[in-house]
Formats: structure tokens, sequence, C-alpha cells
């Protein structure tokens, strides 16, 4: 058996274990409930990223998850909250904990104003204290079932009486993004904002806010790496130095519900001459294209783009693609100074459908983030890339690994978006483990700028 027969399938093997390992954590009662309370209510999950008053919140939903007692002091749905109780960020309270109570004052049996929340008598005229708590309720009766656009009819009757009401707010701003309505739920999220009275709002909705209207994206990179022969051999190379940049545009009126995307891109694209930071005119290589993420739980991304010559050696065709990536602390965490983080990437390329040109990438990378200072991020990492292509003269493969350093600045930020641009100088040295392309183990240093 090969090394590289043996690699892939230690690969193969491993990632295998952890992928089912994760799956039988899945089926946990302990992960089970973790799932069902993160997806309850989106500002409670935030509350919980946050690490914001989060033991009563949490007691509310497992009451809904597993039999248990309903504390007293949680038995009631909040009233009007005034808007320096936002500072505090107060968890949503579940509808479904109400109960009926009686408390003695005297000679008298009184009834908490929570009880206006069940069916009443039409003769029985409702005060407008009771209204909008009625209008609360069948709002969250909506949301929990899905019914994202009834809930938004019973949050706004409930805001007209309790304007300054957070709760509210941002469960409204949350079922607006949720029906893909998302100039309306970034307005939302601006007047929850407001009630910080000027202190910085939670990064999680400030992130939100720049998710739902940043519509332009700029992107631009430089890989260099260290060649490996004085002169180029004849065979493809997947190991040369190359420079781009993109620009995207996000059309307001083709915005999705649920995380999908529709995009307009172009792009430039060159390689670098050998050993020197210069592009080669040769390479260079344009395109236009669309980009669409259908799916609201995955990053999959599908693209069809128009290659245009420029250089020599460019070509003008069709590109058809796809993307697949799965990311976990890879963002800024405000709330943090250490933590783990980790990002899977997957493309697929196709050029040519007629006569096909082959193009497939997979990288996998691990490792542990160190807030420095404001903005400033520090990771150490491991990576581990694998590279494959066929076209009518070559076909060419790679497999390297190697540790690195990424340093990130994020900056660009404003009271309601939260870091829209940063900076990334990533520093590894790969060791070639398999394949036949040119090029062998060195040093990388990629420079990337996101705005």
């Amino acid at each position: 058996m090969s090394i590289r027969v043996k690699f892939l399938l230690l690969l193969f093997l491993s990632f295998g274990g952890v992928l089912l390992a994760l799956r039988l954590f899945m089926l946990t009662d302990y992960a089970r409930e973790e799932k069902a309370y993160f997806r309850a209510y989106p500002y409670l999950e935030m509350a919980a990223r946050e690490k914001i008053n989060m033991p009563v919140a949490r007691e509310i939903l497992t009451v809904k998850l597993t039999p248990k007692k309903i504390p007293q002091e949680i038995i009631t749905i909040a009233s009007h909250t005034p808007p320096e109780s936002l500072k505090k960020a107060r968890p949503i309270q579940h509808h479904k904990t109400l109960q009926k109570t009686k408390e003695p004052q005297g000679n008298k049996t009184i009834t908490p104003s929570s009880q206006v929340l069940g069916p009443k008598p039409d003769k029985i005229k409702k005060s407008p204290e009771e209204n909008w708590r009625h209008a609360a309720k069948q709002g969250y009766d909506a949301y929990d079932e899905t019914d994202y656009k009834t809930a938004i009819t019973y949050f706004e009757r409930a805001l007209k009486v309790s304007p300054d009401n957070p709760d509210l707010r941002l469960q409204l701003a949350y079922a607006y993004k949720k029906t893909g309505q998302n100039s309306q739920a970034a307005r939302n999220f601006r007047s929850a904002i407001d009630q910080y009275d000027g202190e910085a709002a939670p990064f999680t909705l400030r992130r939100e806010v720049e998710q739902l209207e940043n519509r332009f994206e700029m992107n631009g990179y430089v890989i260099y790496r260290d060649e490996s022969s004085d002169t180029r051999q004849l065979g493809a190379d997947l190991t040369q130095s190359q420079a781009g940049i993109e620009l995207s545009y996000q059309p307001e009126k083709i915005r999705f519900d649920k995380g999908r995307k529709f995009q307009i891109y172009a792009r430039f694209l060159s390689g670098m001459e050998q050993d020197r930071l210069e592009l080669d005119p040769d390479s260079y290589q344009a395109g236009i294209g669309l980009r669409l993420k259908p799916l609201s739980g995955h990053n999959l991304v599908l693209s069809a783009e128009r290659l245009l010559k420029v250089g020599t050696f460019a070509r003008n065709d069709w590109m058809l693609r796809a993307g697949y990536s799965r990311d976990h602390g890879t963002d800024y965490q405000e709330d943090q100074t250490r933590w783990w983080s980790y990002s899977l990437y997957l493309d697929a390329a196709l050029i040519d459908p007629a006569d096909p040109d082959i193009f497939l990438t997979s990288q996998v990378t691990g490792g542990y983030s160190m807030t420095v200072a404001q903005g400033l991020v520090l990771q150490p990492r491991v990576s581990a890339l694998t590279s494959w292509q066929k076209d009518s003269f070559h076909e060419a493969s790679l497999i390297e690994a190697g540790p690195g350093l990424n340093i990130r600045y994020y900056f660009n930020d404003t009271k309601y978006e939260a870091f829209r641009s940063y900076i990334d100088l990533t520093v590894e040295y790969r060791l070639k483990l398999s394949g036949n392309s040119i090029g062998g183990s060195g040093p990388v240093i990629s420079l990337l700028l996101h705005f």
C-alpha cells in the first residue's frame, strides 16, 4: 500500500470517527435539550452568547423540555420595561410558564396582571396594559409555531402600547429577519441598540445590523510561496504565488429569508513572477458571475462565472463552481479573551462543461484564538490542504499540512454595526505529504483584506 493511499485512508478514518462521535453525542438527552433551548428564541441565544443573566431563562426553557416545578419568581411575564433595564439585557420570559396565582391583601384576593393573558369574556373591556400583554402572548404563541407573519402583527400591536420594551422589540426584529424583511429587521435592531443610552450595545446585535445592511463587499489577497527550484519545470504547479481582488454586490430586492443570499460579483486574478512579489501580466484573468446561497442552515454556495481573458495564458470560458464551508469561533468574540476555533472548506470548480477541466480543493484549519487588544486577535494554528486538478494537459495533486500563526485586526466599527472590515496576516510552514505537483515544503505568507 502506497504512502498516499495510507494517508488518505487515515484522513478518511479520522474524519469518520469525529463525525460518528458527534452524531452519537447529538443523540443524547443533553444535546437535544441544548439544541431545543438555543432554537427556542434567537434573543435567548444572543443573551447566552453574551453571558447575560441566563440562569432564569435557562430554567424557563427547561420547564418546556422536562417536567419541573416552576419557580414563583418567573410565573409572570415582564410588564413594561423602561429603557434603563435593557442595559442588563434581561432575557425574554417564556409565555408557556404563566400560571394563575392569588395573593391575599387585607380582606381581598387579587389576581396578578399575568392572568389577563388567559381567555376573557368579550364583554369585559381590557385596559391598554392588558391589551399589550395579550398581544405579546399571541405573538409568542405564533413565533413558537413558526408563524412569523402573525407574530409580527401581534408584536407590532403590543409595541404600540409599550414602545420601549426591549424584549418585544428584539423579538420583532428576529421575526422580520425570519420572513426576509431585512430592512424592517435592521430598523428594529437599531431601535433596540438606541436604548443603551450611549453604552456599547452587545456585539451580536451590531453584527446582526451589519449582516442585514451590508450589501457591498470587497476582498483582496496576496499569497506568496517559496519556490522549490530556480527555474520552472515542466508539469502542473499548484504552489505558485498569486494575488486577486473581488467585488460583490447583494441586491436589496433579491434578498432571501433565513440566511439565504444572492450576489453579483466581479474579480481579477494573477499569478506572480518566480521568487518576486511582482504580478505576471501573462496570467491576468478576469471574471464576472452570479453567486447563490440556497440553504439557510448550511453555507453551501453555488456560482456561475464567465471567465474573461486578459493575459496571454488566460482564457475565455464558463466556470461552474460549488463551495461548502463550516466553521466555529472564526468571528470576533467580544465576551471572550481565549477560545478554540476551526474551519472546513471544500471547493469544486468545472471549466468548459463541454470538455471539462476539473479543480478540487479542501482545507481544514484549527487553532486557539487570543484577544491581544480591542479588535486584535492572535491565533496559533494548524492547517491541512488537499488540491487536485485535471485538464487537457496535466493531472496534478498535492497534499500538505503544517503549523502557522495568524494575526487578524478588526476595524470599521460603528454604533450600529460591528467590525465591517478586517486585515488578516498568516505565516505558515507547509510540509508536502504527497502529490506530483511541482513545489515542495516551504514557508507560505498570505495577506487578506476584507472590507
